[in-house]
């Protein structure tokens, strides 16, 4: 075994422990409301990543078996010396490289469903979705008996190699569109972390093709780790009894308002009269609440609202539909032009 080989094949036991870890993980989430679909999505990816440093191993070790193949040895080989673990790592070799193009195919769906709760985003978007992967299983399927029986095997490969090269860039520019079109609407990503994903999978992915090291499996394990993390990351910040943020959550607030990536401009304010009954609130409260605002519990009967809405009117409307289900004061704040982001959530909170 030479040192690229073993350190290929390193990376991929390293791939299939942290998969195993983060199945672990998942394991550990309760299914409820979001969290049965987040379960979802990350499992699929799992198991994506998880065939993909499977199949990396079964190549490392057919190439060990076979004294290190080469691309320009395809089709190549006498009827005798093509045996079980030489088509064992040609079709390894190709289909490895069709399931890191179905790998970012589930990640446009994951950010699809994240970022704007839509899971018909790709159906409707198929040709920019959907047709790309079917595109790539159709080249695989020709590619791997034209490379094992072709004396021209190499350049069938190489040119299935910059399909999928395109295919992937294709993904990737979606994504950044998808990133693009949520920070026009939203303004900024809260616990979600895009590039803990796309560095170290496509590190992966340039430093396998170009380079033939194997680490495309590690680059995309290391990716669904970092992402799962960043966001469960607001866990720590969420109380709970009721799902709202806790009060530590305004210094997480601070920090984005000095990067300019928050910048509230109301609140609304709901005082029970009595804390048993903040459970039964939080409910109530949550079906009333447009997107994009921030429940706080200041106390153990005081939850502030921070809200981007301008106008008073808009935000006394909520306040009486919410008080028309459940017996609260409620009163309304504006920040005011003089005050800044920070000094406003200081006086309301």
């Amino acid at each position: 075994m030479t040192i690229m080989q073993f350190l290929s094949f390193s990376a991929d036991l390293i791939a299939v422990a942290l998969m195993i870890w983060q199945v672990v993980r998942l394991g550990e989430l309760k299914e409820q409301d979001d969290k049965g679909s987040l379960k979802h999505y990350f499992r699929r990816l799992c198991t994506v990543a998880l065939m993909i440093a499977v199949l990396n191993l079964l190549k490392v070790y057919a190439d060990v078996q076979l004294g290190t193949l080469t691309m320009k040895d395809f089709g190549k080989l006498s009827e005798s010396e093509q045996s079980l673990w030489y088509v064992a790592e040609i079709v390894t070799w190709i289909a490895d490289i069709f399931l890191t193009t179905v790998f970012l195919y589930m990640w446009i769906t994951f950010l699809s469903w994240y970022l704007f709760k839509d899971r018909d985003f790709i159906k409707r978007k198929s040709w920019l979705g959907f047709t790309p992967l079917i595109f790539s299983a159709l080249v695989t399927a020709v590619s791997i008996p034209m490379a094992l029986t072709s004396n021209r095997g190499f350049v069938f490969f190489v040119i299935a190699l910059c399909v999928f090269f395109v295919i992937r860039i294709v993904y990737f520019l979606l994504s950044l569109w998808l990133l693009q079109e949520y920070k026009k609407q939203n303004g900024y990503l809260r616990f979600f972390n895009p590039w803990t994903f796309f560095i170290p999978v496509f590190a992966g992915w340039i430093l396998q093709d170009l380079f033939s090291w194997e680490f495309a499996a590690l680059g995309s394990a290391i990716g669904v780790v970092l992402l799962y993390s960043s966001i469960m990351e607001e866990k720590k910040y969420i109380d709970p009894k009721t799902g709202f943020y806790s009060i530590g959550f305004v210094d997480y607030l601070k920090e984005l308002t000095g990067k300019n990536e928050y910048d509230p401009c109301s609140a609304m304010t709901f005082t029970l009269y009595s804390p048993r009954k903040m459970k039964d609130f939080a409910g109530v409260l949550k079906e009333q609440l447009p997107d994009n605002c921030e429940s706080i519990l200041k106390s153990d009967s005081t939850i502030v609202v921070l809200t981007g809405v301008r106008e008073r009117t808009a935000l006394q409307m909520v306040i009486m539909d919410v008080r028309d289900v459940f017996d609260v004061e409620a009163a309304c704040s504006l920040k005011k032009k003089t005050e800044t982001a920070i000094e406003f959530m200081e006086r309301v909170l």
